[in-house]
């Protein structure tokens, strides 16, 4: 029996590689499918020990699998876990030594968009009902830093806008860098401790910065959710030095930025929030050195010119004159006031006197000094002679002493015999 024809096997042209043919799919799947988004139940995830995680992404009629390398799995900011509902970008390819249909994931986002969107406004909910957003608790910024501290990365564009707009607006200012990851698994964590050690340093060291710089350059929201993460957004809320977020580009929005004692648009903004213009400082000098000298000015004309009139008054051309018509104002004072004192001295002896006299008519002892005698019964003086009967004791008193005596019968009242 023949299976093939001889005109089937004699045409070469016609017959492809496995190699050809998976590599001419590649292609046209990369062509077709350069920029997807899929969205899949997560199954059988795993991470290699290069760092690189593969997985399938399946939903009730399908399957296909996927890769993401190590290098972009720290824009992950959640851990995968099985039967989890995710969102992929990356681009479709066939893997040509098994022939398999894959994605390579660049991006990996938990049930799209709308359950970020849901953890964004439960946490900002959160924060806002604890007060953290309240602006009475804003601290406000120092007019003129002399150190500034920078959370950034070390790499990026961020810090040199950073550092271009303050050498060019204030140039007296330092400037302390804490480099860190600002995307990835990691870089919540290390924000919010580089935060704290700004926090942590003395006061009189000289690297203690008078305000923090918080933030990163622009890119996709995935790139900026660190600054999304209640650990950043709680480190800058305990933060005891004023902290300006600087996050992405003017229309991006974080936790942080809601948080921050200020909000800067772009980190280049940040700057120019931090520190004033060396111009307008030197305006502002002249400003109050013109109004300083203007002050100086008139204090010496009012002076000059109260001086001027004391040079012309009379008083400074005849002072003898002048002494001369105070000491007999004083003359007249003392006389005046030597001749009250009489007049109120001799109106007290008067009074003085009459009330003397007023006292020795009520004075007790005075009958006694005209011969009478006061009488006492038991230390009671006896006012009439009913009062005593015969026997009863007296003591009569005198002018120069006291003695005793005893009633006796009154002979006159006696009966006749």
């Amino acid at each position: 029996m023949t299976l093939f024809s001889d005109d089937t096997a004699s045409d070469n042209d016609a017959v492809l590689s496995v190699t050809e043919l998976t590599r001419g799919l590649n292609d046209l799947v990369e062509e077709r499918y350069d920029d997807v988004w899929v969205e899949g139940e997560l199954s059988d995830f795993t991470r290699a020990a290069s760092g690189h995680c593969y997985f399938t992404l399946k939903d009730d009629d399908a399957q296909i699998r996927c890769v993401m390398w190590s290098y972009r799995t720290q824009y992950v900011y959640f851990e995968p876990e099985e039967g989890m509902q995710v969102r992929v970008n990356g681009h479709a390819s066939v893997y040509e030594r098994r022939g398999d249909l894959q994605i390579i994931a660049e991006t990996m986002r938990q049930a799209g968009k709308g359950a970020q969107q849901e953890a964004f406004e439960q946490l900002k909910q959160t924060l806002r009902a604890e007060g953290l957003f309240d602006a009475d608790r804003k601290k406000p910024l120092p007019p003129f830093p002399e150190t500034i501290g920078v959370v950034t990365s070390g790499e990026g564009a961020a810090l040199q806008d950073i550092l271009s707009v303050l050498e060019r607006r204030f140039p007296p200012a330092d400037v302390v860098l804490c480099p860190v990851p600002v995307q990835g698994l990691d870089a919540p964590q290390a924000i919010a401790d580089a935060i704290a050690a700004f926090n942590d340093v003395p006061p009189d060291d000289v690297q203690h910065p008078a305000l923090l710089i918080v933030g990163r350059g622009g890119g996709s929201t995935e790139d900026l959710w660190a600054f999304n993460e209640e650990v950043v957004a709680r480190a800058i809320a305990d933060s005891a030095l004023p902290v300006v977020s600087a996050v992405g580009h003017e229309s991006d929005a974080t936790i942080a930025d809601f948080v921050a004692d200020e909000r800067a648009a772009t980190p280049s903004m940040a700057a120019e929030i931090a520190v004033p213009d060396r111009r307008d400082v030197a305006a502002r000098v002249r400003e109050l050195h013109d109004r300083l000298n203007g002050e100086v000015v008139r204090t010496i004309q009012t002076a000059r010119q109260r001086v001027d009139a004391l040079v012309s008054s009379r008083a400074f051309h005849s002072p003898v004159r002048r002494l001369e018509q105070q000491r007999q104002r004083l003359d007249a004072l003392v006389d005046r006031l030597e001749r009250r004192g009489d007049r109120l001295t001799e109106r007290a002896r008067t009074r003085l006197d009459h009330l003397r006299s007023r006292l020795a008519a009520v004075d007790p002892e005075a009958p006694l000094h005209r011969g009478y005698a006061y009488p006492t019964h038991n230390d009671t003086p006896v006012s009439s002679a009913d009062a005593l009967e015969e026997g009863d004791l007296l003591r009569l008193r005198f002018r120069d002493g006291s003695c005793q005596a005893e009633v006796l019968p009154d002979e006159e009242s006696s009966p006749v015999d």
